[in-house]
């Protein structure tokens, strides 16, 4: 059985296990709901959830850990067309939306390896979204791991800031919570302030900390940094907290330091969609900031050749690619002296997003070449709030504007491009391109540095003011 469904089985009846704004579910009503729930999917073979944040999103989510089925979780910030490709690719059967669950017609898919509890999409290095394949065995192991190294009083109120579909928020902040016996507040994300996840509302997040008196929360970087400004503009303080876990993208070491300043108790991880989410953490115990802590107790991690490697058994493989053995994650790190992980950069081009979107720049970068008005563009917006370019227009007269705009209509939000700047041709000459017409990527951001900088930096003094 699941270990997630003897918890629940296993915790006090009268105690709360969910909370939304209406309704209150103890551990025994809870055990039933999953249990009714479950009966009624014996039609499904793969459930997808597009549902917001709330207890019947968790509700059908454990339902379908029981009756064995697939789950696939919609992200609502993926757009209609790659939510569209997942539904086939995956063989959704049916989906559970607001207005019920219905039949989706796609045909079964022949590309899920067995064995398959979650597939979890990520965002999408191109603009078609990668299927990753999880076993429950391996999404519990993980589970079990973070209650392990915290300990079960952090978890006592848990709030899900991120949307449910994200795989961190999913088994990292509500499983665990479960997992500890303790109590998932799940509000719908506009009650929260984060129903626009580019323009949150963070004085509304702070606010609902304290009112619930919420004890941990788990934000990616530019959450995070939205948070701290929160608090030192309302000078409003959050005691209840014990525990923030922040990864998803590069966390500067000054970030942890100014928040910690402010009462927030941070700590910095490190995770992958392949590894059920999480990889290492630092904890209350063993903490070493700059670092993304000691790996899990349930990882078998190596380093070969400077990038890191782990045997991970949670990783099924990617639709229509099974996978066994060592997964090479493509991040470059060590271990320290101390058992701490260090991450020291990427083997590839992709960026990941303060917003923790992994993006191939290569691919927003054909779609702003497809406008004619644009001759050259190279895209950045690595550990930043959202992507900037520098664009070489196609002639003097070329509408720049309209060019951007047009191609950030092709393209879903997290991906568009929200400040570009003209630059003059990229040449093989002044070392900005390879012989083959590459972008040359760090000589270009090392030319223009300043201009790209100063946008990021201008931003923040924005957001800040």
């Amino acid at each position: 059985m699941s270990v997630i469904l003897e918890a629940i089985n296993r915790h006090d009846p009268d105690k709360i296990a969910l909370v939304s704004a209406s309704q209150s579910v103890t551990y025994g009503a809870l055990a039933k709901a999953v249990e009714d729930m479950a009966n009624g999917l014996s039609n499904v073979r793969v459930l997808g959830i597009a549902l917001d944040n709330g207890t019947e999103w968790l509700l059908w989510d454990l339902a379908a850990v029981k009756a064995g089925i697939t789950c696939v979780p919609l992200p609502p910030f993926f757009s209609t067309q790659q939510r569209d490709h997942i539904i086939q690719a995956a063989g959704v059967s049916h989906i559970i939306t607001p207005g019920g669950l219905t039949e989706t017609g796609a045909a079964e898919s022949k590309l899920i390896p067995d064995g398959t509890a979650k597939i979890t999409f990520t965002s999408g290095t191109t603009g078609t979204p990668k299927g990753v394949c999880l076993s429950q065995d391996g999404i519990e192991q993980v589970t079990q791991s973070i209650v392990d190294v915290l300990g079960a009083d952090l978890a006592e109120r848990h709030l899900p800031v991120m949307p449910l579909s994200v795989l961190l928020e999913n088994v990292a902040g509500v499983y665990a919570t479960i997992l500890a016996g303790g109590t998932a507040h799940i509000y719908s994300l506009n009650a929260i302030g984060m129903a626009n996840p580019f323009q949150p509302d963070f004085v509304q997040l702070a606010h609902t900390i304290s009112t619930h008196k919420i004890t941990s929360a788990i934000l990616v970087p530019e959450l995070l940094r939205g948070l701290m400004q929160a608090v030192a503009q309302t000078k409003l303080e959050l005691p209840s907290l014990k525990f923030i876990a922040v990864g998803g993208s590069k966390v500067a070491p000054e970030l942890v330091v100014q928040t910690r300043a402010l009462g927030l108790p941070v700590y910095e991880g490190y995770g992958l969609s392949e590894c059920a989410s999480v990889v290492s953490l630092n904890t209350p115990q063993n903490d070493r900031p700059g670092t993304v802590g000691k790996v899990l107790p349930h990882i078998d991690l190596a380093v070969a050749g400077g990038e890191i490697t782990i045997r991970n058994p949670a990783f099924l493989g990617y639709l229509g690619e099974a996978h066994e053995g060592i997964f090479r994650t493509g991040d470059l790190g060590h271990v320290d002296d101390n058992g701490f992980l260090h991450i020291d950069g990427r083997k590839k081009n992709v960026l990941i997003t303060s917003h923790g979107r992994n993006i191939s720049p290569e691919w927003v970068e054909s779609v702003l070449l497809a406008q004619p008005q644009i001759l050259q563009a190279v895209v950045f917006g690595d550990a930043q709030p959202y992507l900037s370019a520098l664009i070489v227009p196609a002639h003097e007269t070329a509408d720049m504007d309209q060019a951007v705009k047009t191609a950030n209509e092709a393209l879903p939000e997290y991906a568009q491009i929200k400040a570009f700047h003209s630059a003059p041709p990229f040449t093989v000459q002044d070392s900005t391109l390879t012989g083959t017409g590459r972008p040359k990527r760090e000589e270009i951001f090392r030319k223009y540095q300043s201009q790209i900088t100063k946008e990021y930096d201008h931003e923040l003094l924005r957001t800040a003011g």
